[in-house]
Order: C-alpha cells, then structure tokens, then sequence
C-alpha cells in the first residue's frame, strides 16, 4: 500500500481492495453523502468493484486516498485530489465516517492534499 502523505494524526494512502467494506459503511450514512451526488452502494461488492476500477493514480498520478489515523490503524474515510478533464480542474474531496467529524481530521486531510498538489503536482 502506497503512502502518499502523512500529517501528525493522518496517513493518506492509495485505496486497495481490503477497503471495500470501509468504504461501503462510509457511504451507507446518508449525512456522509448528503452533498454528493452520489449514492450508497448496493453491496461490498460494488464497492470492491469501483475501488478495482479506481483508475484516477494510473490516468493523472493521484486521486482520492483512504486516510488512517495512525494512533488506530483505522480507516477513517478518503480525501484528496480529483482532476476532472472536462472542466480542466482538479477538486478537493473527503469523506469522513460521522463519528470523526469536528476532530479537524478533514481540515488536516484537505490543507495536505491541497500542500501537496501545489508543491509536488503544480
């Protein structure tokens, strides 16, 4: 598993398939997901097979990334960088289980990812 970033409380990592069923409770909560646009899965394995299908790393060398508390291991939900081609920009994005909401680990997350964009990615 790739680190791709690591704060004082955060490791921000590239998704693997063993994320599946984080990521599948993260969005089943319809406060996480509220302003998104986007659904809950059906079942992990929809899950596993969007995060399978995941190709953001591959087409423009980075993408969301599962953040890990590091005190825990646990996974906590994603954040990171999403480049959408057809409007030529790239967003900020995260996702946090709701009972680690208002700790600052979606502040901590975002101000990374946003370092991390200007001074590795330009």
């Amino acid at each position: 598993m790739k680190t791709i970033l690591e704060t004082n409380r955060l490791l921000l990592r590239e998704f693997n398939i063993g994320d599946a069923e984080g990521f599948y409770e993260l969005n089943l909560n319809p406060n996480v997901i509220k302003y998104t646009g986007n659904s809950a899965f059906k079942d992990i394995d929809e899950a596993r097979t969007f995060l399978k299908d995941y190709s953001d790393y591959q087409q423009n060398g980075f993408g969301r990334w599962a953040v890990i508390q590091k005190s825990t291991q646990e996974f906590l939900g994603w954040s990171g960088l999403k480049y959408t081609e057809k409007l030529d920009e790239t967003d900020i994005g995260f996702r946090l289980f709701e009972h680690f909401w208002n700790q600052g680990f979606a502040t901590e997350s975002a101000k990374a990812c946003i370092k991390y964009g200007f001074e590795k990615l330009n």
